[in-house]
Parts: C-alpha cells; sequence; structure tokens
C-alpha cells in the first residue's frame, strides 16, 4: 500500500488529537525529518497541561528508567509522557522491555516514538501496529507520479504554494517552481525561504509570479544550473556570471537537495545548460516553421514557465542557440585537454557567448591550471 502524502498524514493525526482519549502511543515514522518534526509538535502541543513529560535523546541507550514512567506515579497523581526522539538505538537497548510494557501503560500515560524506519517484522513493531497510532511522514515528490503532467502538479510545488499562503505570501504555481528549483527539496529551507520573501518582496494585495520573487530569491546566495541557463537565455551577462560565482563558491545542491562535490559542478552545469540550448533550439525551429508560438511549449514538452520559455525562443535565433551548443562542446574539450580549472573554462564559455552583445572574446590561455 503506498504511503500517503505528509500533509494528509498531519491532518490524519490532527484528527487522532482530536478524539477522546487521546491515544497513548504515538509513533511518528518515515524519511521526512522536517514533518516528523512538526508532527511532534504537534503531539506534544495536544498534552494535558499537567502531566509531566520526560523528554528522551534516543540517539543514546541510557538506562531505561523512563520506562518506569508509563505505568504511572507521576507528582499529585498528573500522568507522564515518554517523549523519545530519534528513538532506534533506544529501543535497539529497551525495546524487548518496551514490548512487555506496552499492554501495561497506566491511564493518563502514555508514549512518543520518533525514528526514522523501524523494522516491522520485530516483536515489538507487531506489538506497536496492534496498540499504537502509527504515521509515517515520507519525502515530498518533487515530480508528478505521472511524468507527462506538469512538475506545477507535483506535491512539492503544491506544498510551497500552500505553505507561501500559510505565511501570508501569494504566489503563483509557477513561482512556487521557481523556488523549488533555486532552493532544493528540503521543506525546512524552502519555509524559511518563503517566509524571508514575504518579508522582502510580499504584497497581500496580489499574487507574485516569478519575474517579482526573482531579484529577491536566494538560499545563503547559493545558485542552481537552472537559473544559470535561465540568465543565458535570457541575455543576462551580469546575471549569468553571478549564477556561476556562487555555485562555485558555495556549491550546488543536487536535485534531491544534497550537497555536490566540486567536481561534479561542471558536468552538471554543462548538462543543464546543454539542454536548455536544446530545448530553446528546438523549439526554435518549430517557430520558424510556421508553427505558433503558443503550441511550441507543449511540441516539445515544457510543461512549466512557458511564458518564460515562449519569451527565450522568440528572443534567440536558431544561429545564436547553436552556437552556444559549439561553445559549450568548446569547453568540455578544453576541459579534458587543458588542465585549466573548470570555473575559469566556464567563466570563458560565458565571455565568449556574451561576446556578440559587445563583450571582448578571449582567445585563449589565462586561465588557472589545476595542479
Amino acid at each position: 500500500m503506498a504511503t500517503p502524502s505528509p500533509d494528509r498524514e498531519i491532518k490524519r493525526l490532527e484528527a487522532a488529537l482530536k478524539a477522546e482519549p487521546l491515544p497513548q502511543v504515538v509513533v511518528l515514522g518515515g524519511a521526512s525529518r522536517f514533518f516528523r518534526d512538526e508532527a511532534f509538535e504537534l503531539v506534544v502541543a495536544a498534552l494535558p497541561a499537567d502531566a509531566e513529560l520526560r523528554r528522551v535523546d534516543g540517539s543514546e541507550a541510557g538506562d531505561g528508567r523512563e520506562l518506569d514512567d508509563l505505568l504511572g506515579g507521576g507528582l499529585f497523581g498528573s500522568g507522564s509522557w515518554v517523549l523519545v526522539r530519534r528513538a532506534e538505538k533506544w529501543l535497539d537497548a529497551h525495546g524487548a522491555e518496551l514490548a512487555a510494557r506496552l499492554p501495561r501503560i497506566a491511564p493518563g500515560c502514555g508514549l512518543v516514538l520518533e525514528l526514522t524506519k523501524l523494522d516491522r517484522r520485530t516483536k515489538l513493531a507487531k506489538t506497536l501496529a496492534e496498540l499504537a497510532q502509527w504515521f509515517e511522514f515520507r519525502d515530498l515528490y518533487a515530480e508528478p507520479y505521472d511524468r507527462s503532467r506538469s512538475p506545477l502538479e507535483a506535491e512539492l510545488c503544491r506544498f510551497i504554494e500552500s505553505r507561501a499562503r500559510t505565511l501570508g505570501l501569494r504566489i503563483t504555481p509557477e513561482a512556487a517552481f521557481l523556488v523549488q528549483s533555486t532552493v532544493g527539496t528540503d521543506p525546512a529551507e524552502l519555509v524559511a525561504e518563503l517566509a524571508r520573501l514575504r518579508d522582502a518582496v510580499g504584497d497581500p494585495r496580489r499574487t507574485l509570479g516569478p519575474d517579482d520573487l526573482r531579484s529577491a530569491l536566494h538560499v545563503g546566495f547559493e545558485s542552481t544550473p537552472f537559473e544559470l541557463a535561465e540568465a543565458v537565455l535570457a541575455g543576462d551577462r551580469a546575471r549569468a556570471m553571478r549564477s556561476l560565482d556562487a555555485m562555485f563558491e558555495r556549491g550546488v545542491r543536487t536535485k534531491d537537495g544534497a550537497g555536490m562535490e566540486a567536481g561534479g559542478v561542471f558536468p552538471f552545469v554543462a548538462s543543464w545548460l546543454w539542454q536548455a540550448f536544446s530545448q530553446a533550439h528546438a523549439g526554435r525551429r518549430l517557430l520558424d516553421s510556421g508553427v505558433r508560438a503558443e503550441d511550441v511549449p507543449g511540441r516539445v514538452g515544457v510543461r512549466a514557465f512557458t511564458e518564460r520559455f515562449r519569451a527565450q525562443i522568440e528572443q534567440n535565433p536558431a544561429a545564436r542557440l547553436r552556437h552556444g551548443q559549439r561553445l559549450l562542446l568548446r569547453a568540455q574539450r578544453e576541459l579534458r585537454s587543458s588542465g585549466e580549472e573548470p570555473r575559469w573554462i566556464l567563466d570563458r564559455f560565458l565571455m565568449r557567448y556574451f561576446a556578440g552583445q559587445g563583450g571582448a572574446v578571449p582567445t585563449g590561455g589565462g586561465g588557472r591550471r589545476r595542479p
């Protein structure tokens, strides 16, 4: 059975916490640390005000004495709740004893376990499955399950738009996708950036699009190949150079949000640029052949930022796009043969590409060589 979306699990948890009585045992699992944290805070907020809370860092085994609190005996007759974060090691050490005590938890007492994964084949897991309310928080999908659909329909893009609205920032789906493409897939970083954007450019009177966010959007001044390709095809040399500087000075995140090693930056950037040039060239050829501009994005598989793509193909003649492809191939050959730093090779690629717009073309050399 497929795991429900994290938002649906949060709503299911909220419903369980409103019920009477509260569930005595709650398990918060899954790969998404962000949603596990949110769920944990929801549970804590729902506990009785007079309950004794025993917080345990489960990344260390400890002595397990907190298990006694599940059997009652709190001060002034109040219930005791044991809250275990990062519970894997704690369960390895005390799982057998916990399994024996779970059926005997005293009225008014309870247990909350937060963890990434638990082997469902164990006796403890089977006991928890019988006695606990179990909530599983997977990562949001960055692309729709049906790859023929627009990425604007993916869970992550909808999450960004929804959280922006919750924070008081109204944005279009296209703007949400721009945030995703720039920031990555980490929900915590996305929410922090949305809060910053609200303070920087938020306007309660209107819904903001990509152009409203672009100048203010950043996470630690990082950049992405997506931003670089967009700047190149927009003819914005200054923005392209800033993007390239940021990627080599502050690193690049992969599509899953992880940091990329320095050696992977050049091939990642080159691959994204090649895809952007190729897609734009295919679109421009269709436009030149008489296909209506509004029909071109769909013909080449562009389903997000269609207006931006139309502007790119209308602004860039086919010859310029082929020139960009040739320069990119030249840069790749230079990387293999010259021994120069990848950063300077890509710098020179940009200068060559923009030379026709008033810049000088370096004729070779001058780059810093790798040791």
